[in-house]
């Protein structure tokens, strides 16, 4: 690891994401804005349109060389990642998280070293690791024994679980099939986030994985708890102990982002390094984002995709007649073809919006948002979320029911939201969510929930909620180890301002008893200025910046 020291806070964002533009499809007419908005938006359109054209055409070419910088490539059977250097001109460089992906030589190098460290110290009572042919049920229970009491994972078998999880999978599909057994059940677990004295109830009532007892881990394993690196560890131990019978999905707390601002990567750099968080971050890469379970029900971390073209209309409210209407649905296959493992940076978020592409980077970067940061919504079509200043979405019941209708489904199950009594069903039963985390930050006052699914007479899947309540722990208040990151790298974050929420007069469900939310709507102190709507298109882009945007 370079070493470091309390850098200018004037250093350049942590982010450096290159923009690929190309000429964008005519948008489709929509209708359902307010009469001023659809005056508005007809003269800015064929501005804008005439502004993205003349701007494409002289970054088409400079940038096309870029486009997958931060995705999985492959030349001649070998991983050739493309990464985004930062340096600092006539000064040390500082440290930055690596943003993309490692390469085959890459792996075997880290490899290498770690073989070259010593083992673990004398008087060490944790189960010792000697690859996932070692692991059973027994390991995990002196695992999670060993780190209640206070024990840390040696830091070569920490690097030695992480190094073999990537191989796994680094092997799966974006979106794996999974099926629920004969006579047995899989087992859906919601967001853990760090809370490691929780873990031995889920354990209790999920089980340990076999070819009859299936278990998906449906995102958000770290972050806010201060114990992220042990709850990983056993996670991870579960799917190297049986990776056919345990599914890990990719939450928005398994991307880079979070895990500087929200409390993973400083405690990877304080009880480890943060080489080791680079090597984390790898794995996140990695992790599918959604399972299809006997292909009736989609398992995934946040929401479904959002309305394409990704209209954002300055100034829209949760008014039910103020939604983005309803647009054609994507088939399960798209889902599937996600080239997925990339970061999503700050800018990328209202970069996304804009019109229909055929650009795959920018439809894969469109998903990969959708589906580990939507929510539902009680009123029609979509809406703008809480959690960022642009470019994540809400989406309403018929937008449930018209993706489930397209594919086939009995419904969706989700996490990302915290949920009073662990769980809830939404949009007529065809959207369940489902929270692990009891008394989240401390503060909640929610009950913890798995969902375990059987298969009913007929062939319909049944859901059983196990519910359980908050175990005590050692006073160690959320994201305690984030003092780590701002005390020695500062330049890493960003300044952050609270957003406040008022009551919604309309009464949609989006975010009845935001007190639970899980906090994510957190922003930059622009994101609060005013958007005067005859400065923008219908997409909600500046007139005078489109180049910057992605098409």
């Amino acid at each position: 690891m370079m070493s470091a020291g309390v850098a200018k806070t004037s250093a350049p964002a942590f982010f450096t994401v290159p923009v690929v533009a190309s000429a964008p499809p005519h948008s489709q007419k929509l209708a359902g804005f307010t009469a001023n908005r659809k005056q508005a938006a007809a003269g800015n359109v064929k501005t804008g349109q005439s502004q993205v054209a003349f701007g494409c055409a002289t970054l088409v070419t400079a940038t096309a060389a870029v486009a997958r910088s931060l995705r999985r490539h492959k030349t001649a059977g070998a991983r050739q990642p493309k990464c985004v250097r930062y340096a600092r001109g006539g000064e040390e460089e500082e440290w930055r998280p690596r943003n993309c992906p490692f390469s085959d030589a890459d792996l075997a190098d880290v490899r290498s070293k770690v073989g070259a460290m010593e083992g673990p110290e004398a008087g060490y009572s944790g189960p010792p690791y000697e690859g996932p042919k070692n692991i059973d049920a027994e390991f995990v229970k002196s695992l999670l024994a060993f780190q209640k009491d206070g024990g840390l994972v040696p830091k070569k078998y920490a690097y030695l679980m992480v190094l073999d999880i990537i191989d796994i999978l680094g092997k799966e599909a974006t979106m794996p099939n999974m099926s629920i057994p004969d006579g047995g059940s899989l087992t859906v677990i919601g967001d853990l986030h760090g809370q490691l004295f929780d873990f031995p109830s889920i354990y209790e009532l999920a089980g340990v994985p076999s070819a009859t007892n299936q278990l998906i881990f449906n995102g958000d394993f770290v972050d806010r708890g201060s114990w992220s690196v042990e709850v990983i560890l056993l996670v991870f131990a579960l799917k190297l102990m049986n990776p056919e019978a345990v599914g890990l999905n990719r939450g928005n707390h398994e991307m880079l982002e979070a895990n500087i601002i929200y409390g993973f990567a400083g405690e990877c750099g304080t009880k480890y390094d943060l080489d080791l968080f680079n090597l984390f971050s790898e794995a996140f890469r990695r992790l599918p984002l959604a399972h299809l379970v006997d292909k009736k029900v989609l398992v995934l971390h946040a929401g479904l995709p959002g309305p394409n073209p990704r209209i954002w209309m300055p100034g829209q409210t949760h008014d039910p007649t103020d939604a983005i209407p309803l647009t054609p649905p994507p088939s399960l296959d798209e889902i599937a073809a996600i080239d997925r493992e990339f970061e999503v940076g700050p800018e990328d978020y209202k970069n996304a919006i804009g019109p229909s592409t055929n650009n795959k980077d920018l439809i894969d970067k469109r998903f990969l948002v959708d589906l580990v940061w939507s929510d539902p919504r009680g009123s029609k079509g979509w809406g703008p979320s809480y959690r960022k200043a642009r470019g994540i979405y809400t989406f309403g019941p018929d937008v449930t029911k018209a993706f489930c209708e397209k594919n086939n489904l009995q419904c969706i199950l989700r996490s990302h939201e915290v949920k009073q009594e662990g769980y809830t069903w939404d949009h007529s039963n065809l959207l369940c969510t489902v929270f692990s985390a009891p008394n989240y930050l401390d503060t909640g006052n929610n009950k913890g929930c798995v969902m375990r699914l059987t298969t009913a007479a007929g062939g319909k899947i049944k859901f059983e909620p196990f519910q359980f309540e908050a175990q005590p722990h050692p006073d160690l208040a959320p994201m305690h180890w984030q003092t780590f990151i701002t005390d020695n790298y500062p330049y890493l974050l960003r300044k952050m301002k609270k957003k406040v929420v008022e009551f919604d007069e309309w009464g949609d469900s989006d975010f009845a008893g935001m007190s639970l939310m899980n906090f994510d709507e957190w922003e930059p102190d622009e994101a609060e200025q005013f958007q005067d709507a005859f400065k923008v298109d219908m997409f909600g882009r500046e007139l005078d910046n489109l180049d910057q945007y992605d098409s």
